[in-house]
């Protein structure tokens, strides 16, 4: 994959790829919408309240997750997300129970 570099910072990809594992299901998220939006137009149901990332109603822990940080990465288990607020930039793919 090739990045486009703006002010020596790679751009981060457009989108998220989201797998969810027990449906077979994969989704593309553009840019302008959250996870948690991208879930509920494709009719899945997930718990929120706030949409603002504050409460955790939405809060999921991954099966897998790739970023553009490395730190992430490279930690042995997926720390929980906030779908209200994950959008295209760091996270690039995610693998969801749903």
């Amino acid at each position: 994959m090739k990045w486009k570099r703006r002010r020596g910072r790679p751009e981060p990809p457009r989108v998220v790829i989201v797998e969810l594992r027990r449906s077979g299901v994969e989704l593309v998220v553009p840019p302008t919408s959250t996870v948690l939006e991208a879930l509920e137009r494709n009719g899945f149901a997930v718990a929120s309240m706030c949409r603002a990332g504050v409460c955790g109603a939405c809060e999921h822990r991954p099966l897998e997750i790739e970023t553009t940080s490395v730190a992430r990465e490279n930690r042995p288990v997926p720390e929980p997300v906030r779908l209200c607020v994950t959008t295209a930039g760091t996270v690039t793919r995610l693998v969801l129970d749903l």
